[in-house]
């Protein structure tokens, strides 16, 4: 019988965009029989007198800090699969979760990550906004700690049909320059398809039936 699987959605959100895709990440993981998803945040590492001085900012703080609690490394070790997600800030991931990642040097030096399953998604403010650029320079630092990534493949995005929302390598909502858009259908389907390829992958990689046993045994004497 194949053990229960953990994914952790963990995300930074400044305005609560990223939180938003993060919730649908993890409503998919959880579609999976055996799979539960928690979802955390990374801390916030600008000063609280920025947050005092931009009330509506403040609020949204406030409300992220009690609905998600805090990652730790251990949450990252312990769990089968991961999605990253992050904000769009100059066409690179946010330097909150740049901050948590570059504390993972004692997790990368044991191996505690290597084939492990990751999944990356962003929010922008508009369309080609840096998303795919975001996307690809948030899985350079998942690859160099081991970690298997898991994208979206075309056809599965439009089910058969032109696909509006969404990107091979991850998920994506716009939110538009004020903040004044709200994740759309599409949008939360192609969010909720990448949690469960990435629940789909976990199983997968932590399957204890003997074939697959002997698989990772294999690439392990290969390493």
């Amino acid at each position: 019988m194949n053990k229960k699987i953990q994914i952790l959605v963990l995300f930074y959100s400044f305005t609560g965009k990223t939180a938003e895709i993060a919730r649908e990440v993890a409503k998919g993981a959880g579609t999976l029989p055996g799979v539960t998803a928690i979802v955390k945040r990374v801390p916030e590492i600008l000063p609280q007198d920025f947050f005092e001085k931009k009330p509506a900012l403040k609020s949204i703080n406030q409300q992220l800090a009690q609905e998600f609690p805090e990652a730790t490394l251990e949450d990252l070790v312990s769990a089968d699969g991961v999605a990253f997600g992050t904000p769009v800030h100059f066409g690179s991931f946010a330097s909150q979760m740049k901050q948590f990642i570059d504390q993972l040097s004692p997790v990368f030096i044991q191996g505690k990550l290597v084939n492990k399953p990751a999944a990356v998604f962003c929010s922008a403010g508009s369309t080609h906004g840096g998303e795919e650029a975001t996307l690809l320079s948030l899985i350079v630092p998942l690859l160099n700690l081991g970690m298997v990534p898991v994208g979206i493949p075309y056809p599965i995005q439009g089910e058969g049909a032109e696909f509006d929302a969404g990107s091979p390598y991850g998920a994506i909502a716009v939110s538009g320059h004020k903040g004044e858009k709200t994740m759309n259908e599409g949008e939360r389907k192609i969010a909720r398809i990448l949690g469960k390829r990435l629940a789909t992958m976990a199983q997968i990689l932590t399957c204890e039936c003997e074939h697959c046993q002997r698989y990772r045994s294999l690439i392990a004497q290969e390493s």
